[in-house]
This record gives C-alpha cells, sequence and structure tokens, in this order.
C-alpha cells in the first residue's frame, strides 16, 4: 500500500471583471462532460477560478515545483507574497491579512483549500483570485495529483 503524503498546490492570480463571476459563466468556469471533450480542454487552458476548488488539479500545466509543498508554511509564505504583489483597494475593508492568513493555516492543515478573493480596483471593477490547493483534494478524490512532491 503506497503511502499518500498531503501536499498542496498553489495556482496564480486570476485578474478579472466582478461580473465574471454571473451564472452566464459558470460553463466556462467548471470541465466538459468527459476528460476529451472541448469544453474540458478549455477548462483545462483556462487560468479563470473554477466553480470547483479541486478542479484546480486538472490544470496540469498549471501546477509547478516551485508551487508545491509538503510543509504547509511554504504554501503560507505564497499566500502572504502574492498578497503583497496584488493589494486590495485601500478604499475598502478587509480582514486584517494576519486573520486571513491563520484562518487559512488552520484550513489547510485540516485539508482544506485557501481561496483569497478580493477586490484590487473598485474604480476598475478588478478582483483578484489566488488559490492553495490540498492534495489530495477531499472533495475530489477520483482526480490524480497533478504533480506528487519529490
Amino acid at each position: 500500500m503506497a503511502l499518500v503524503t498531503h501536499h498542496w498546490h498553489a495556482y496564480e492570480p486570476w485578474i478579472g471583471p466582478h461580473q465574471f463571476f454571473g451564472r452566464e459563466h459558470d460553463p466556462e468556469r467548471r470541465p466538459g462532460p468527459t476528460p476529451g471533450d472541448l469544453g474540458t480542454a478549455a477548462f483545462i487552458r483556462a487560468s479563470t477560478p473554477p466553480l470547483e476548488n479541486g478542479h484546480y488539479l486538472l490544470r496540469r500545466d498549471q501546477t509547478t515545483r516551485e508551487r508545491t509543498w509538503t510543509d504547509v508554511q511554504g504554501a503560507l509564505d505564497w499566500l502572504t507574497s502574492t498578497y503583497a504583489q496584488q493589494p486590495p483597494d485601500a478604499t475598502l475593508s478587509y480582514v486584517d491579512p494576519a486573520a486571513r492568513l491563520e484562518h487559512s493555516r488552520t484550513g489547510l492543515e485540516g485539508g482544506s483549500d485557501a481561496i483569497w478573493h478580493y477586490t484590487v480596483s473598485l474604480s476598475a471593477n478588478r478582483v483578484v483570485v489566488y488559490a492553495v490547493i490540498s492534495c489530495p483534494h477531499r472533495h475530489h478524490t477520483r482526480t490524480p495529483c497533478p504533480l506528487p512532491p519529490n
């Protein structure tokens, strides 16, 4: 029996309009009905946030060694540095970054994902979304790991 190693994969920020999260865009945010179908191929190539977090793991080409960790601190450091590069709109009130980070630590250590989603420009109607996904994923148990850790 193989030892299952819990680890995390991070996916780069997507920045786009808040309206992208409307129902009319749902088909773009999920794979098609079969692995070889055109909808699945388009979904895998996309960088848009999926409807289900575990579907990030289907995007093998977007999974890198630099963003794969067996130690949760590496994932938290990445979240912190990404946040610093994509800070939220200063005119809006947000959860304290330290509190958000501690919440993410607790979730990641418990097998949940950390999805950071917030407005980066209110005037330009822009949101940012980036993710650290737990692997193996507890809700997508049939999705294989896109890049097993060394």
